[in-house]
């Protein structure tokens, strides 16, 4: 896949024993405010990457989870893959979506993951020149599928280092919604092994060639 894709960020920084634990596909009125329950009781800041909602409470939970300190990224108006998409309309969906999110008194981390990890290489490129660089993962355990989160957990966990960016639902409709559970499985491991989850931040965006 880094093959495919050389412009694009698979992995975090490392210093520290950092773990990057991302988001994808929310928010979802009922799973989000209980994971950012979940993160907040931890004291934990992680990234979420969004959807456009024309709900009220899609601003409010963006407001709480930025206030709580998580870094809020780019997906999409709407769920849908971008092989399809010209470069210069996928570049102006994810300006008015950043510009949603920044009607809601947040400031959003201009780093994009495609829906389902669908995006043709020159649109990385398109989008690295012009200040967006696409995050991909080092793992994605697969929680948007009924599967039992101890085998999520162990999926995740076989290849966890310094660096991983780790792919992870909140937008689903699962029940019970497996990242509960397999987000606090994480969370203790990463604790047992003397490292920390982190934000992606604005750092990712010096990946930005001129």
């Amino acid at each position: 896949m880094r093959a495919i894709y050389p412009d694009a960020i698979f992995r975090g920084d490392p210093t520290g024993g950092r773990i990057y634990l991302t988001f994808d596909d929310g928010p979802h009125p009922e799973v989000t405010p209980r994971l950012l329950g979940v993160l907040k009781n931890a004291g934990i800041r992680a990234t979420f990457f969004v959807i456009y909602r024309r709900e009220m409470w899609w601003g409010e939970i963006l407001r709480q989870a930025a206030s709580d300190g998580h870094a809020i990224c780019l997906h999409g108006m709407q769920h849908r893959g971008a092989y399809l998409k010209t470069n210069p309309a996928l570049h102006g969906e994810l300006i008015e979506l950043e510009g949603h999110v920044e009607e809601q008194n947040v400031a959003p981390v201009r780093l994009f993951r495609p829906p389902f990890g669908h995006v043709r290489p020159d649109s990385v490129d398109y989008l690295r020149r012009r200040g967006i660089p696409t995050v991909l993962w080092s793992s994605i355990p697969g929680d948007f599928r009924p599967t039992a989160p101890l085998a999520l957990f162990h999926r995740a966990a076989k290849n966890l280092a310094p660096g991983s960016i780790v792919a992870l639902h909140d937008g689903t409709n699962l029940r019970p919604a497996p990242v509960l559970e397999l987000t606090v499985m994480l969370l203790d491991y990463i604790s047992q092994q003397g490292q920390q989850v982190a934000p992606l931040g604005t750092a990712l965006q010096s990946k930005v060639r001129e």
